[in-house]
């Protein structure tokens, strides 16, 4: 199992580069940033910044998208860091989120984004592409940078099982969850001949860790929030009563308050109810989610970092959930 440590929000720049640098000390394998523009720094910036500061951790786009970032453009500053960084670039790309919902524009269909990451792809790999009916190709000499495609929907976790190096599953930590959304991952692998145990397999929640569990819960239930917006209309293993949550908080979904801890679109989520979309609670109760996220086949564990005390959450998981994992006989599961 690889952890990553997810930050977004609207910190100053220098803050990143600490968060940045105390992940890899901690043992953390990666670090994912996101982009949402305005509310929070320019992710090109935030990468460089922290690829910089560190030596050894993976620095990823957690994430970015296809409609406010050129696809030429996201291809040029991945290659760019991963020659910066020695190979220690990650590109995370989804349809389009908070980026795109904050500005008024809408998220990419299926098929263009499909259309999109395999160009992306091409391009970060040093390969010539038609674009605009031009053949383009990136001058920068630099290792083949992998491409994560992040997904909350049925048809684009098939395009990631089709074509991308690993998926971003933003569906929730609760098994049954996970496991559905990797039947599409795993029905897109099988049908373009690819083996599905090739895939990096993430989840990605929000997390906040302390001694007093329902409180952590309370910090990261923003998350919960926009993921039940997300998959509540599709997904069975939610029932009823998560299609009904998830339209609810869709019809009052402010993205001024995106993930921000106390939303008032998150108040009505049961406790309950969030613990199945969150990383959070006391470590104890964390790591007992690690294990049932394991034991779905997740290979990468990205805790996007939420509440009070950031840096309070990043030792836990250090002090009490990593250890576990890096002994041979966890490693061998």
């Amino acid at each position: 199992m690889k952890f990553g440590a997810g930050f977004w929000g609207p910190f100053p720049l220098g803050r990143y580069v600490e968060y940045a640098v105390a992940a890899e000390r901690l043992g953390f394998d990666s670090v994912w940033i996101g982009d949402t523009q305005l509310l929070t720094p320019d992710l090109y910036s935030a990468m460089a910044l922290c690829a910089n500061a560190t030596a050894r951790i993976k620095i990823g786009s957690g994430v970015t998208n296809t409609v406010t970032r050129d696809l030429t453009v996201t291809a040029g500053g991945a290659l760019a860091l991963s020659e910066f960084s020695g190979g220690r670039c990650l590109l995370g790309v989804g349809v389009g989120g908070s980026a795109v919902s904050t500005v008024g524009l809408g998220a990419d269909g299926a098929a263009d984004f499909r259309r999109k990451l395999a160009l992306i792809k091409a391009l970060v790999a040093g390969d010539s592409a038609m674009v605009n009916g031009i053949e383009v190709r990136g001058k920068i000499r630099a290792p083949r940078v992998p491409v994560y495609a992040a997904s909350s929907s049925p048809r684009v976790l098939a395009i990631a099982g089709e074509l991308a190096d690993g998926v971003i599953l933003n569906v929730g930590v609760a098994p049954e969850l996970v496991r559905e959304a990797l039947d599409h991952v795993y029905e897109g692998a099988r049908r373009s001949g690819r083996d599905p145990k090739s895939l990096d397999v993430v989840v990605i929640a929000g997390s906040a860790i302390g001694p007093d569990g329902a409180r952590a819960v309370d910090e990261a239930r923003a998350w919960a929030a926009i993921t039940l917006t997300r998959v509540g209309a599709w997904m069975a293993g939610g029932g009823d009563e998560t299609r009904a949550l998830g339209a609810a908080i869709r019809a009052r979904y402010r993205w001024d308050e995106h993930i921000s801890a106390g939303a008032a679109h998150a108040r009505a989520i049961p406790d309950e109810t969030a613990r199945r979309f969150v990383l959070a609670g006391t470590a104890a109760e964390v790591a007992q989610t690690v294990r049932r996220l394991a034991e779905c086949g997740v290979t990468h564990v990205v805790a996007l970092l939420m509440g009070s005390n950031i840096a309070g959450t990043l030792e836990a998981w250090s002090r009490e959930i990593l250890p576990a994992w890096r002994t041979p006989s966890m490693a061998g599961r």
